[in-house]
């Protein structure tokens, strides 16, 4: 049991209409590692070990999409994503009353591209309300990855952060391939977007044809994966000229995931509820938005960490009309 934080960068676009077509460029994490874990245990013959995980790093996405607007209530998109990053993993282990204790050190260097297809069709329910639909396909692509994994006796010090290395026993090279799922998603909603919006999406992985070097650990396997969430929002009066609360996007949602990792023939699942703000910036069109995120992930059953977390996000919604002459001098 412990506490943990850690600090990420969510995302940065920018969104470039031109008539029937619109671009997107931008970056993006794909994913990210970051714990400490301490485990002290004791076996059948009273011999105490002490156990430390850190885990850090991630993977990272440059992209670039367009789309066109096929119909009046109807759009396609394709987008364009190169991923690349590293993931270091670091496991140390001493036995109470043995001078030295073993660490194994494993890098994984990340490198690939992919695309996703999508699509967008919304017409009206009457006169005042809208539904939405939409789907995106992501096909299956494969990742280049160069594993460096070490093996060393250390010496720990007046922190176990901070171990010396007496000897190194072995290390390995790796270039491997990764088989990066497919995956598949359709959403739905319904309401006056002025107004209020409420929807739901599933996502659906094909998370079986995960492989790496993890392939490796016996108890350690991937299944198909499924996601669901459901969420809206809320404008008391979006052209409000005073009040401005009534201004303010208010957002709420909740959300099941079946990750689709198996340890120890657990299922690793993750849950949660979510709340945010869309905060207009007085005099432009642009937007501050704040959200909550309170969840839980994995389990305490066969010896598996159970772990309750909460995230903020903070970003921003810059929109403005460029490269319009003005009328008047």
């Amino acid at each position: 049991k412990g506490e943990v934080g850690t600090t990420n960068f969510d995302y940065l676009a920018i969104g470039i209409p031109m008539g029937k077509f619109g671009a997107t460029l931008g970056l993006m994490p794909m994913s990210g590692v970051g714990y400490k874990l301490l485990n002290i245990s004791t076996d059948t013959q009273g011999i105490q070990r002490t156990r430390i995980f850190n885990g850090t790093g991630g993977v990272n996405r440059v992209f670039g999409a367009l789309g066109y607007n096929v119909a009046k209530d109807f759009n396609v998109g394709v987008d364009f994503s190169y991923n690349f990053g590293d993931i270091e993993t670091k496991a140390v282990e001493y036995i109470t009353g043995v001078q030295y204790g073993t660490r194994e050190f494993n890098r994984t260097d990340v490198s690939g591209s992919e695309f996703n297809f999508g699509a967008m069709y919304n017409t009206k329910f009457n006169d005042k309300y809208r539904l939405f639909f939409s789907a995106t396909y992501k096909p299956e692509t494969r990742f280049t990855l160069n594993n460096v994994s070490n093996l060393a006796i250390v010496q720990g010090g007046a922190s176990f952060d901070l171990e010396l290395t007496i000897e190194e026993l072995e290390t390995r090279n790796e270039r491997r391939t990764l088989r990066n799922p497919s995956r598949f998603t359709v959403g739905a909603g319904f309401g006056d977007v002025n107004k209020f919006v409420i929807g739901t999406e599933l996502t659906l992985t094909q998370g079986n044809a995960f492989e790496n070097r993890f392939d490796e650990i016996n108890n350690l396997e991937f299944k198909n994966s499924m996601k669901v969430g459901l969420g809206g929002y809320y404008i008391p009066r979006y052209n409000a000229f005073s009040g401005y609360w009534n201004r303010v996007v208010y957002r709420s949602g909740l959300f099941y995931e079946n990750t689709g990792m198996v340890i120890n023939n657990e299922n690793i699942n993750n849950y949660g509820i979510t709340f945010g703000l869309g905060l207009p910036v007085t005099g432009s069109f642009s937007n501050i938005n704040i959200g909550f995120e309170f969840g839980t992930r994995g389990t305490s059953n066969a010896g598996l960490v159970k772990e309750n977390y909460m995230n903020l996000m903070i970003s921003l919604s810059l929109n403005d009309k460029w490269f319009v002459r003005s009328k008047y001098y």
